[in-house]
């Protein structure tokens, strides 16, 4: 309790023991309260000047848990088991109050205390809640702010990156996930294919929180909201940044994919139009050496068939020339070859007449002179 607050409640109990009326204990037990339960991380259950009343912790705001119109957040159980385990019911606990005692739902707005230390800060400095202001009640609020920035440079709490459900955790997770993009292009199709995959899934994950977190409203989870428009803002942007530099590499290594495929589709085209070509000269090579035997087997042919004619021919020229010499040989000896003389003609005169001879015209016939 402050010393303002004893100083007012010494005064009050004066005054009334001075007008004769005893409202000492009264007024005491105004600044204190006996703890029946704990609703959640930031309201409980006192006993205060003997009616139950609940109350709300001034300047802090723990994760929802109860509220059936808002989500459960995260640590929202862990704030109420803090809350649990430090206000017991039974338990005695001073009070301080601001300028408005009571909310518009009728809870008592109070700082609590035990043991001399405000439990409210206390809650903020395990990270289980978040400093906020009630206006005009703002009394606590920068001792609140204070051990939640203390929470902040441990990284406890809702701002520890090793609990699942916190923003920071999220943001961790998915960011590793975009770092882990290889920026180097490689140079295989299937390896390109895998890194864009590979970026296109990271890529997936940090549009999918984004998302998460702009739909995050305060009527449905008021603490996550307050922290992503101030303690978690810088993550925000960490995450669009991130998710801004893997998109452009998903860009470069599909681009890398479709320039390797295209390069392999020429590669298997030309091989193609190489290994037809090759195939046209082989065949046009096949044909002509089958050309080529085909000319030389006839031409053998031919010539066979020459010097198969050839000895028929040879006989045939035998077997006429043959008869004419077995006709030759029989022929006679040569004989003397004799000198024409023109036949005698038979003359008028005597056979055995040897004077002279008169012949008559034509000299065929004569007669003796």
């Amino acid at each position: 309790m402050s010393t303002k607050s004893k100083w007012v409640a010494g005064l009050v109990a004066g005054t009334l023991v001075t007008s004769g009326v005893v409202y000492a204990a009264t007024a005491d037990s105004d600044t204190q309260g006996t703890v029946i339960r704990v609703i959640d991380g930031d309201t409980v259950d006192m006993k205060i000047a003997g009616a139950e009343q609940r109350v709300r912790l001034l300047n802090v705001d723990t994760p929802e848990t109860v509220d059936p119109n808002k989500g459960v957040e995260c640590l929202g159980s862990e704030a109420s088991d803090h809350l649990k385990s430090i206000l017991s019911p039974g338990d005695k606990v001073d009070l301080e109050y601001d300028v408005e005692r009571t909310d518009r739902y009728g809870r008592t707005l109070a700082g609590v205390f035990k043991d001399g230390h405000l439990v409210n800060a206390e809650i903020a400095a395990l990270g289980l809640g978040i400093a906020v202001k009630f206006e005009p009640n703002i009394k606590f609020y920068d001792e609140v702010l204070a051990a939640q920035n203390k929470a902040s440079e441990n990284s406890v709490g809702l701002f520890s990156t090793d609990i699942k459900c916190t923003v920071p955790a999220q943001v961790d997770e998915v960011a590793s996930a975009l770092e882990e993009v290889p920026e180097e292009l490689s140079d295989s199709i299937e390896e390109s294919g895998s890194q864009a995959a590979e970026a296109a899934a990271a890529v997936a994950m940090g549009l999918g929180l984004k998302k998460t977190l702009d739909g995050i409203t305060p009527d449905r989870s008021p603490v996550t909201h307050a922290l992503l428009a101030s303690s978690f803002a810088g993550l925000r942007s960490q995450l669009s940044d991130s998710i801004s530099t893997a998109e452009d590499l998903e860009k470069a290594h599909r681009a890398q994919e479709s320039k390797l495929k295209q390069e392999e589709k020429e590669r298997k085209e030309a091989e193609r139009k190489q290994k037809e070509e090759k195939l046209k000269a082989e065949k046009a090579k096949q044909r002509a050496a089958e050309l080529k035997k085909a000319q030389e087997q006839q031409k053998a042919a031919t010539a066979e068939r020459r010097r198969a004619a050839a000895p028929s021919k040879q006989n045939n020229t035998q077997q006429q020339t043959q008869p004419r010499k077995k006709a030759q040989r029989p022929t006679a000896p040569r004989t003397p070859k004799k000198t024409y003389q023109a036949p005698r003609k038979k003359s008028s005169g005597p056979s055995n007449y040897t004077g002279p001879r008169c012949y008559a015209p034509g000299g065929k016939t004569w007669r003796p002179c």
